[in-house]
C-alpha cells in the first residue's frame, strides 16, 4: 500500500472518529420525566385548583359541586394521607388561599360562597359575613403575606376585601372577570387579573390602581414568585408573558414592561401557579407544562402533551387542575378528573452522553486532521515520507 493511501486512510478515520460528537449529542427537549400515580376517585372530580400551606405540607384541593379534599405535598401518590372534607355546598369552588399562619384557608365559588377551613378539627364552615357577596360568583382570593387581609375578585370585575369577618367592596371600575390575584412577598402589595379590563395594583392602603397599556391582552394569571424584586409576571393568553413592575411607594407609577411571545411552546396557558425557589409553574392545554424563572426571564418544558400521552392515554386529554414543586423539576401534577401524577429531573440519556473515550479520540484527532493537511498540501513532506518508507522497508530485508 502506498504512503499516499495510507495517510488517506487514516485521514478518513480521524474525519469518521471527528463527527462522532455530531451524531451522539442530543438534548430532550422536556426537563422532567413525569410517572401516572393513581386516581383520586373512580369519578370525575372536577378539580379546579390547589393552594399549598405555608409550610409545604399539604395541598388543599377545591372543584365542582363543592368537593373540597387534602392530600400531601410531598407524600401525593399515597392515598393514606388523603382527608376528604365534608361537602358544605354544592356550589363549585374557584379558589382557595391560605392564611399566612397557615392554621385556616378560605375557599371561594360560585354564588357568593365563601368558607373557611380549619386545619386543627379539618372543618369547613361558613364564613362570617359573607352574605355581603351573597350572589356573586367569587373567582379569585388571596390573603396579604403580612396581615389577615384577603382581597376576592368577582366573575363580573368586583374587588372586595376581607378582614375580622367583614367583606367590603374596594373597587368596580372593572366589567370582566378576575382571572387571579397575586400579592408580593414582602409587601402588602397586590396584582389582579381580568379578562378584557387589564391589571390593577392594591396597594397597603386598599387602593386600587388600573395600569394603562393593559387592558389589550385576555390575562390569564399572576406570579409575585421572586420576594428579592419589586416586580411580578403576568401570563396572558397566546402564550404571552410580561413583567410589571410595581412602584411599593406610589402605585399609579407602577407599568407594564415588554410582552413577550414563548412560541416553542404548543397549545396555550391556561393556569398560573407558583413553583419551587421563586420560580412559577405555569398549565398549557393540552396537557403540559412549563417552568418559568422571573428573575432570568426563562421558561422551559417540562413536559409535553405527548409525554402526557405516552405515559397514560387518559392523561394527555385530562384538563389542567393543579400542580407544585417540592424542589427544583420534583412534585406533583393533579388534574382535572383527579389523576396524581408525578415529576421528577429527567435523567441524562445515553443519547445525550458522549464517553470519556470519543473526547480523548477528539483530543488527538483534531491535531492529527491538521497534520494530515499539511502533508496532502506540502510535496517535500510527501518525497521525505517516501523516502523514509523506502529505507524502513529495506532494513527489514
Amino acid at each position: 500500500m502506498s504512503p499516499r493511501r495510507t495517510m488517506r486512510r487514516i485521514a478518513i478515520l480521524l474525519f469518521v472518529i471527528l463527527t462522532i460528537p455530531l451524531l451522539v449529542v442530543a438534548s430532550p427537549d422536556s426537563t422532567v420525566e413525569i410517572k401516572y400515580e393513581r386516581k383520586i376517585a373512580n369519578m370525575d372530580i372536577g378539580i379546579n385548583g390547589g393552594a399549598v400551606s405555608p409550610l409545604g405540607e399539604t395541598v388543599l384541593l377545591f372543584g365542582a359541586d363543592g368537593y373540597a379534599h387534602l392530600i400531601s405535598a410531598e407524600r401525593a401518590e399515597n392515598y393514606d394521607l388523603d382527608v376528604s372534607l365534608e361537602n358544605e355546598t354544592t356550589e363549585h369552588l374557584h379558589a382557595a388561599s391560605w392564611h399566612p399562619a397557615g392554621k385556616s384557608a378560605l375557599i371561594v365559588g360560585e354564588s357568593g360562597v365563601v368558607l373557611r377551613y380549619n386545619s386543627t378539627n379539618y372543618g369547613l364552615s361558613e364564613a362570617e359575613g359573607s352574605f355581603a357577596v351573597s350572589g356573586k360568583d367569587i373567582r379569585a382570593v388571596q390573603f396579604t403575606p403580612g396581615s389577615s387581609v384577603a382581597y376576592l375578585g368577582t366573575d363580573d370585575g368586583q374587588i372586595w376585601k376581607y378582614y375580622a369577618d367583614t367583606f367590603e367592596m374596594i373597587n368596580n371600575e372593572a366589567t370582566s372577570r378576575i382571572t387571579d390575584i397575586s400579592c408580593m412577598k414582602n409587601e402588602n402589595i397586590c396584582l389582579v387579573s381580568t379578562v378584557s379590563d387589564g391589571i390593577a395594583v392594591i396597594d397597603q392602603a386598599d387602593t386600587v390602581t388600573w395600569l394603562s397599556n393593559t387592558r389589550f391582552d385576555t390575562w390569564i394569571g399572576l406570579s409575585c414568585a421572586d420576594p428579592f424584586m419589586t416586580s411580578c409576571t403576568a401570563f396572558a393568553s397566546g402564550k404571552k408573558t410580561a413583567e410589571i413592575d410595581v412602584d411599593t411607594q406610589d402605585s399609579e407609577k407602577s407599568s407594564i414592561g415588554e410582552i413577550t411571545i414563548i412560541g416553542e411552546l404548543e397549545g396555550d396557558f391556561v393556569a398560573v401557579d407558583e413553583g419551587h425557589d421563586s420560580s412559577t409553574i405555569v398549565g398549557a392545554g393540552p396537557m403540559s407544562l412549563l417552568r418559568y424563572t422571573q428573575y432570568t426571564q426563562k421558561s422551559f418544558l417540562m413536559f409535553s402533551n405527548k409525554d402526557a400521552t405516552d405515559s397514560d392515554v387518559y392523561l394527555g386529554g385530562d384538563s389542567y387542575g393543579f400542580a407544585w414543586e417540592n424542589s427544583k423539576n420534583s412534585g406533583f401534577l393533579v388534574t382535572s378528573y383527579g389523576r396524581v401524577v408525578s415529576f421528577s429531573p429527567a435523567e441524562e440519556e445515553t443519547a445525550g452522553f458522549v464517553p470519556g473515550i470519543v473526547i480523548f479520540l477528539i483530543a488527538i484527532s483534531v491535531p492529527g486532521v491538521f497534520i494530515g493537511m499539511i502533508y496532502w498540501n506540502s510535496p517535500w513532506l510527501q518525497k521525505k515520507y517516501a523516502q523514509l518508507f523506502k529505507r524502513n522497508k529495506s532494513s527489514k530485508k
